[in-house]
């Protein structure tokens, strides 16, 4: 699980640090704020990171039609280095911190370290020298980094089986990030060839659903049915030249002798269905089996959906955060709407919900929303989405940076 994710030069988030100090992120996280104050920016930011495992950020700029230059921040203009840390914490294997510099000249890290438990490093850039710490039965591996041609992290490059354990698990899950923030039913509603994930607007999915296993269309088809009752199936079919369509079986009760029988292409399916099958299929799945039994067991990562409450009806919104927090997978959300915090218990609300604003310096900043005098005490009284319906976000940022200051004292 992520614990804690810090970055800087990346757009608005400037020395940007989630969630606030002393605390850790857990299953479930919820960013609110005005609009503007960055809580897209924050999911793009943990997903450049994954980008950076996976050695792909040209790829992921072309797809979000972006330049290297867009990413650092206009504050910072002579900046080219975006600094970063993820911390994950896994059982068994210790807390792994994975920290570095990206070059948005030369498209990589040229600075990376992952320590161990805060003692042992497993992997380091020194002097132009790569130096990856190796396993009881395989020696440690030097690469000259300096020389070499690659892209993002070095992690995209060195062979895991092969290194230290704890490699293997960092790349795992910073590469299995995955920001759905341009989910989109137009996307969901294309055909596509191949789907070993649903896309970055879901343009992918009947392609990825046509992939899984029939326990697991079974699994999704079920955990569908929750939210809309009359689906029955969800049938894929192999097209020519290799596309694959998506289409939704409903079944309704009919005046006639016999059950009537509704089959409907994905292009003719309402937006509401289409996302929350979207949201279902990265939520509610099995834990992965492509990897070793060892790092498969470790579940997926982090998912993160922007504005989660877009095109899904009201009345559906309380099994949906059910489902979130339940979920198998760590998950980030923003959202706008009150419903989402109102069906949060709490005792999760206070430690969840995190308000991002812009500081005086316009940089984007971060404190719990239910730490904030004002928002503390009414939460004694009402619940959190009632909290947030009587709040006036706009007087939020000056009382957040009037916190900050007295925990900085």
């Amino acid at each position: 699980m992520i614990k804690g994710f810090y970055i800087d030069n990346f757009k608005s988030l400037v020395d940007f640090r989630l969630p606030p100090t002393p605390h850790q992120l857990g299953s479930f996280t919820c960013l609110v704020g005005l609009n503007g104050a960055g809580k897209s920016t924050v999911l793009q930011a943990f997903d450049f990171v994954g980008h950076l495992a996976n050695g792909q950020v040209a790829s992921w700029l072309k797809q979000r039609e972006w330049k290297a230059s867009d990413l650092t921040s206009r504050f910072l203009k002579l900046k080219k280095l975006i600094q970063f840390e993820l911390e994950v914490e896994v059982p068994g294997e210790g807390r792994i911190v994975w920290s570095g510099a990206f070059n948005t000249t030369e498209m990589r890290c040229t600075a990376e370290t992952v320590t161990v438990d805060g003692v042992e490093q497993a992997l380091h850039i020194k002097d132009g020298q790569l130096l990856v710490a190796g396993t009881d039965s395989k020696p440690s591996v030097q690469y000259p980094v300096r020389s070499m041609k690659y892209e993002g992290s070095t992690l995209s490059f060195i062979n895991v089986r092969d290194v230290h354990p704890a490699l293997g698990v960092l790349k795992h899950v910073a590469a299995n990030l995955r920001s759905l923030d341009l989910l989109s039913p137009q996307s969901m509603r294309r055909r596509a060839k191949e789907g070993a994930d649903i896309g970055y607007g879901g343009e992918r999915l009947g392609a990825f659903i046509h992939g899984l296993p029939a326990k697991d269309k079974a699994a999704l088809t079920k955990a569908l049915k929750k939210f809309y009752p009359q689906v029955s199936e969800l049938s894929t079919t192999a097209l020519r030249a290799g596309w694959k369509d998506l289409r939704i079986v409903e079944q309704y009760d009919s005046v006639q002798t016999a059950p009537s029988r509704l089959e409907s292409d994905a292009r003719q399916v309402n937006d509401g269905l289409l996302r929350v099958l979207a949201i279902l299929s990265q939520v509610s799945m099995s834990k992965t089996t492509d990897h070793s039994k060892r790092i498969g067991d470790l579940g997926q990562s982090c998912v993160l959906f922007d504005e989660i409450e877009n095109g899904i009806n009201p009345e559906l919104m309380q099994k949906l955060v059910r489902l979130l927090l339940d979920a198998e997978r760590q998950v980030i959300v923003t959202t706008h709407s009150p419903l989402v915090l109102n069906y949060l218990p709490d005792d999760i609300a206070r430690e969840a919900v995190l308000l991002l604003y812009r500081n005086s310096a316009g940089h984007t900043k971060v404190v719990r929303l239910f730490d904030l005098p004002s928002t503390q005490k009414k939460l004694a009284l009402l619940g959190p989405g009632e909290v947030f319906v009587d709040t006036h976000l706009e007087a939020l940022p000056a009382e957040a940076m009037a916190l900050v200051k007295v925990q900085a004292s």
